[in-house]
Formats: C-alpha cells, structure tokens, sequence
C-alpha cells in the first residue's frame, strides 16, 4: 500500500512536470514570434544591456560653459539630421542651470496646465521616465548635485528634495519633480494600435511656437503638418526613425531659428516662429538684431525599454546675435537664412528679421573692411585712396549676399 501511495505521488509530480514544460515552451514561442513580428515592422523588441553611465565626480556646473551649437554652418537642407547618442547625454547641465530650474519653477507655479500634461496612455511612460532620469541617470552622474537618501531625492543646488517613491507619486507630481531638476523639455510620443507615436503626455516649462496642449492626442505626421516640405522625403525619414528605434536607443538632432527682441524662452503658442510672441514693447517693436538670438534647440528621441514610448526631449540654447556676429559666423548665418526654401522662409518668420539681420551684418563686415584697408602697411606707405582696391575686380573683396554668389544653401529645419 506504502508502495503504491509512491508511485501514485511520482506519476502526479511526473504529469505536474510535463505540463510546466509543455507551458514554458510556448511561451517561448508566443514571445519569438512577437519578436519576429515587431522585427519585420523595424521595431526591435529586445533590451540592450543597461548602459553604464560614468560619473562626473568632481564636477561643477558653474564652471561648465553651454555647448556652442552652430547647425547653420553645416546643414545644408531641411532634413533629420539624427546622429546617435547615449544615455549620459541625455540631460546636460552647465552655468545657466541654477537659474535655469528656478524660472522653472515659478513657470510651474504660475502655467501649471500649459506646462505638464498627463494622460491614462501615457501614464506608464511617465513612471518609466521619472525612474529613469530620478532614479538612476541623475545621481550617478552628476552626485555633486543630486543625491538619494533613503526615500528623499535631495537637489544640493537649487535646495529642492522631494519623497521619490513611484508608487506613491501621481503623475503630475513625478513630471513636476523632472520638470523643477532638469532643463529638458519632455513629449510623450505614444504607440497606438496602428502603430502610430501619437502624443499624450507633455512636460513643456521652454516651448517656441507650440502649445503642446493643443497637440495631445496627434501623430508625428499631424503635428509637424504645417511645415513647408514636411510631405513627402521628410516625412519619411521621420516615420522610419521612429518605426526602427530600438528600445533602449536614443538619438539626435538640431533645429534653430532666429528669436526677435527678447530671450524669453517660454513661448507656448500654437503658431510657426514669430517676435511678437505677447503683448509687452519689445515684442511689437521692429526688429532689432542687438536685441535678437540664435535659438537652437537640441533634440533627444529616446524609445524606453519597457513601454516603447519614444520620449521626444528639448533642451533650448539661447545665443546673442552680436556674440555670433564677433565669433566671425554672421556671414554665413545670413546666408544660411538666404538660403532657406522660399515657404520654409515665411514659417520661420524670415520676412520680419531678414531684412534688418542681412543689413546689420553688412554693416559691420563693411566698417571691418575699411578699418583693415586704413591700417594695412599698403595703404600707410603709399597714402593711397584706402577705398581703391575695392574698384579692382577681387572676388575676396566682393560683397558676400550679392546675387550670384556661390552660396552652400544652409537652411534652418
């Protein structure tokens, strides 16, 4: 009887077996399968190793001078322009980051509906993100700022701290803590059932021309519609990058324009680039290139491991056209201004700046000339007309916007 009580239990332990066997096999195959699938769509479902992210121990940010983006003097046409990147690039912090995250705060404070924007869809996205960026990226790279102590969050510049418990945290408060630590803009970029990114979610504390609120719940396609030559070749590079982002992978990219009269960084209007952005003087007055900026805004596309939302992040760089004009770089600022589609012209605003910007500039390249000619050896010794040398036909000494010239047709995107 003892006996066949055993092998009754060895037979059920036996079956018991086989059937989690059988179970964990296709589960196996169910999840090939949908790698197979999202393979063949260009969407890789596989997670790369955790990138290891090196830490900036003795790092100051007040030594640390803004990146100086020049894209006009390289790209040459409206296009992507996506490089690679990682994800210790993903948040850069220098000088300007104290008061920074404190004009982000108080636009929190003051435009908390324009600012963050949450949704049932883009919920999981948000978790991710916050553990993601709070979590991990922050304090192990830059631990003379950031720091975890227990379940505090402390920022040692800007004194901010906060509880970081995800599962205690609503939504709102986890992109209010993203939002008052970093400058990074955050979009949401959601896949629906058709496999469209489409945005539901939004952390916008330096928008230019764009009120996200207005865009919830538009694909890619839709809200860049009303760009000039977005139809067509552009539009599909920009579907195929997000259709093959593997998880995990970030890239980037460039945009910038020309900023009129102010250095305001936070826009958000649902229109193309323009100066008269409020209702305050400098905003109606003409434009004035000494009071003008290079706004260039660096892109990060970053498609989250778990969720698959392709995070679409903004960090906005503000440059004084009177530092481009004595860097050297105003002639070919203007002429990648000239050189802009005639339609892409007109979205980014060229018929209010481009006048004045393209005199100013001659301006100064003319006052330069004449002080070379009054000081050169040549025209000290033989006491010369120190204008004569411009009537001989010197193409270096030929005006640089004049019709005609060989211009490499740099355009703003």
């Amino acid at each position: 009887m003892h006996f066949l009580g055993r092998l009754i239990s060895i037979t059920i332990s036996y079956s018991l077996f086989i059937t989690f066997i059988e179970r964990a096999w296709t589960v196996f195959i169910r999840l090939y399968v949908s790698q197979v699938q999202q393979k063949q769509k260009g969407g890789y479902t596989t997670v790369p190793p955790v990138e290891n992210i090196q830490t900036l121990h003795a790092f100051d940010y007040r030594a640390i001078e803004p990146i100086k983006y020049r894209p006009f003097e390289t790209k040459h046409h409206v296009t992507m322009g996506i490089k690679k990147s990682t994800k210790q690039d993903w948040i850069r912090i220098d000088r300007n980051y104290l008061e920074r995250t404190v004009l982000r705060k108080k636009l929190l404070a003051e435009n908390p509906e324009v600012c963050l924007g949450t949704s049932e869809t883009a919920n999981p996205a948000i978790r991710e993100l916050y553990e993601e960026v709070m979590l991990d990226l922050l304090p192990k790279r830059f631990p003379t700022i950031f720091q975890i102590k227990g379940d505090v969050f402390y920022n040692l510049v800007n004194g901010t701290r906060h509880r970081i418990s995800s599962a205690l945290l609503d939504y709102t408060s986890m992109l209010r803590h993203l939002a008052e630590n970093v400058e990074e803009d955050f979009y949401f970029m959601v896949p629906d059932a058709q496999d469209e990114f489409v945005l539901q979610g939004f952390i916008a504390c330096f928008p230019q021309g764009l009120l996200p609120s207005a865009k919830v719940g538009m694909s890619v396609g839709e809200i860049h519609k009303p760009v000039p030559g977005y139809e067509g070749r552009l539009k599909k590079g920009v579907n195929r990058c997000f259709e093959r982002m593997a998880r995990g992978q970030s890239v980037g990219r460039l945009n910038w324009a020309i900023q009129g009269n102010h250095s305001q960084l936070f826009l958000p209007f649902d229109g193309a680039n323009t100066i008269k952005t409020d209702d305050s003087p400098s905003a109606k007055a003409e434009f004035d290139p000494a009071a003008s900026f290079l706004r260039v805004e660096h892109h990060t596309l970053t498609c989250l491991p778990r969720t698959g939302t392709i995070v679409f992040a903004v960090r906005s760089y503000m440059t004084p056209l009177t530092q481009i004009r004595d860097e050297g770089s105003g002639p070919t600022l203007v002429e990648a201004c000239d050189a802009m589609p005639e339609k892409f012209g007109v979205y980014k605003n060229r018929p209010t700046w481009g006048p004045s910007l393209r005199a100013w500039l001659r301006e100064e390249d003319y006052a330069s000339e004449k002080q070379d000619l009054l000081t050169s050896p040549a025209t000290i010794s033989t006491r010369s007309c120190p204008f004569a040398k411009s009537r001989e036909p010197d193409s270096s000494a030929s005006c640089p916007f004049a019709p005609g010239t060989n211009q490499h047709g740099s355009t703003a995107s």
